[in-house]
């Protein structure tokens, strides 16, 4: 009787560890959340857009500053494009550096339209778009952060 008394507490308990052990498995369905460790996914990331004044035309030659961080080792890193004269701008794809801010600069004064306030934009609060097309084994994509700034003149008072 005790025999059967402890076999059966063995595989109760065995049975409740086993649940416990799956319940503590977390469904992350969101790749950013993943821990990167050796034979982990990585990804790409970029940001692009299109910056326009308050009434909708183009502006060459803003100065745009993506801020980003490696989630490799947290060092923090940068890059500068400009705007075309069609207003768009496009950063490199870069690989596990995750982007923080875009800071959008009119660095020319009254040339291209006049003078535009700064604007930053804290990607943290956005969700980028998920490209898949070129994901292949553990590189599952470029991660798109599409921003269109809209960019208001400096009033006489700010200057």
């Amino acid at each position: 009787m005790k025999t059967k008394l402890s076999q059966l507490t063995q595989w109760l308990l065995t049975a409740v560890i086993a649940l416990l052990g799956f319940s503590a498995c977390d469904d992350k369905t969101d790749p950013l959340d993943y821990p990167l460790m050796y034979g982990s996914p990585t990804a790409d990331y970029k940001a692009e857009g299109v910056v326009t004044d308050e009434d909708g035309n183009p502006i060459e030659g803003i100065q745009i500053k993506a801020e980003m961080k490696s989630v490799l080792t947290g060092d923090l890193d940068s890059q500068i494009v400009y705007s075309d004269d069609s207003g768009k701008y496009a950063t490199d794809k870069h690989c596990e550096k995750k982007l923080l801010t875009l800071t959008a600069t009119d660095i020319d004064g009254e040339e291209n339209g006049g003078e535009f306030e700064e604007k930053v934009v804290n990607l943290q609060e956005m969700i980028p778009l998920w490209d898949k097309t070129d994901a292949d084994g553990w590189y599952i994509g470029v991660y798109n952060y599409v921003v269109n700034f809209k960019l208001t003149k400096k009033s006489a008072d700010n200057e």
